[in-house]
């Protein structure tokens, strides 16, 4: 047998259904919980690539403006020959030392890289500039004879031609060296290499955020997909427990209560449950029809008797259950005044008129000498109206003239309530409903309501004594 012959047979398992999505919604729950930390992984480090090129950006920018910050100190000194400039010079170069600390921090981050060689170019050249901007400062020195010579400028020696210079002409040439055209053009190769740095960075750093951007991008879509999966799988989970559920148990109580067989579909589960009960439900109809005919059979009239009303009554859905109980009026008269044979044939016309009078699903029983009962099953609607006028038309039936049989009337009353009550407290209410029309007049209907009640505590006979009246 194919596996979709035995599903299409058999149905599917609502147990193992439930189980493989289970399984599946937490697979991908995982997997959407993984790829969720990966998205925002991807993004803390795009964050972080961005903080780091503006950090190092930062520090490229600190190494240019440190050697323009020495130009100009060193131009101010040679043209001004105020000794601060130089003071200020030392402690950029040898104290501050922006240049050295940019190259230390592009290195610890992007070792190797072409930024770093490019800004390293940078500071090599600014390096050699340097011994120019040396040669200026003593030469600015010795012109304005300070003797507190700086650590670093103590091994720079002028030449011969040089110190023959007068103080005028020793400071023109030191402002000469720090501003020709040769010095200008060192200045340009510095920066040159700066910017060539600032656009390796750049260039790192947008190939490093597209990188990081992919990725994120894709992981977001998975999130994406994944949710749309999980989603698709919460409504089919919905879908498929209601359709092989939720919906079987609504069609079976349906049936249940219209005491009929319960349709064989939905889940494997339910399918043997439904099966289950089909078998116990046949067997307990076919106990009812094979029932001894002359237990459960009122042998004179052919209706239920008591024993077969005892066994009904328990199989029935009260709450779709009109319960009538009916009444001879003074049946004893005719018994005494006609004689039992009389009687036995008005209680044959009763049970024949009733049996016309009601459904065939319904049930008549004889419960009693002159008393019926009938079960109205599978009431849907208020049923007052309809019962009042099949009592009426059961007595002007009744009421006709024949001469084998007096007129006769009844009583009945009836308890129906979409509430679940026992059918011995039915029977207790609709008896009472009877004792009402018995003391109004006979003949009719009266429906069980609350108070009606009262009249229990103070009925002291039977239905039975009130005909003998």
């Amino acid at each position: 047998m194919s596996i979709v012959r035995k599903i299409r047979e058999q149905g599917l398992s609502l147990k193992a259904t439930s189980m493989i999505m289970l399984i599946t919604s937490i697979v991908i729950t995982g997997i959407l919980l993984f790829a969720s930390l990966r998205v925002y992984a991807n993004f803390k480090a795009l964050e972080k690539a961005t903080d780091d090129y503006i950090e190092l950006e930062k520090k490229a920018l600190d190494l240019m403006e440190a050697s323009d910050y020495l130009t100009e100190q060193v131009q101010c000194y040679t043209v001004l020959g105020d000794r601060k400039y130089l003071d200020n010079y030392m402690t950029e170069a040898f104290e501050t030392k922006r240049r050295e600390n940019a190259i230390e921090t592009i290195g610890s981050v992007m070792p190797n890289s072409p930024a770093l060689a490019e800004l390293k170019n940078s500071m090599n050249n600014s390096v050699k500039l340097m011994d120019t901007e040396y040669y200026a400062m003593v030469l600015v020195l010795d012109a304005t004879g300070d003797t507190d010579i700086p650590e670093a400028l103590k091994d720079v020696s002028l030449t011969a031609e040089d110190a023959a210079l007068s103080s005028k002409a020793k400071m023109a040439l030191a402002m000469e060296l720090v501003h020709d055209e040769t010095y200008q053009m060192q200045k340009d190769k510095i920066r040159e290499d700066f910017n060539a740095s600032i656009d390796a960075l750049k260039e790192k750093a947008l190939t490093t955020q597209q990188t990081t951007e992919g990725v994120a991008q894709r992981a977001l879509i998975s999130v994406i997909i994944l949710v749309i999966i999980q989603s698709i799988l919460i409504v089919s989970m919905i879908w498929i427990h209601t359709r092989l559920g939720i919906k079987p148990v609504l069609q079976a109580v349906d049936h249940i209560k219209k005491d009929e067989n319960i349709p064989i579909i939905g889940a494997s589960e339910f399918r043997y449950l439904a099966g289950a009960y089909n078998v116990m439900y046949n067997t307990y109809r076919n106990s009812i029809a094979h029932l001894n005919y002359k237990a459960s059979h009122d042998p004179l009239t052919g209706v239920y008797n008591r024993a077969g009303y005892d066994i009904i009554k328990n199989s029935l859905d009260m709450t779709t259950t009109a319960m009538i109980i009916i009444d001879v009026d003074k049946f004893k008269q005719i018994n005494d005044t006609r004689g039992h044979e009389t009687g036995d044939k008005a209680l044959k016309r009763i049970a024949d008129t009733l049996t016309k009078s009601f459904r065939s699903d319904d049930y008549i029983c004889r419960i009693g000498g002159d008393e019926f009962l009938i079960l109205m099953v599978h009431i849907t609607d208020d049923p007052q109206e309809l019962i009042e006028n099949k009592i009426d038309r059961i007595n002007s039936e009744l009421s006709e003239l024949r001469s084998d049989v007096p007129q006769i009337t009844v009583s009945a009353g009836v308890c129906y309530s979409k509430a679940v009550i026992a059918p011995d407290i039915m029977f207790h209410r609709a008896d009472i409903a009877l004792y009402d029309v018995k003391e109004n007049g006979r003949g009719g209907c009266s429906f069980y309501n609350d108070k009606l009640e009262v009249l229990a505590a103070h009925k002291v006979t039977s239905v039975s004594e009130v005909d003998e009246i």
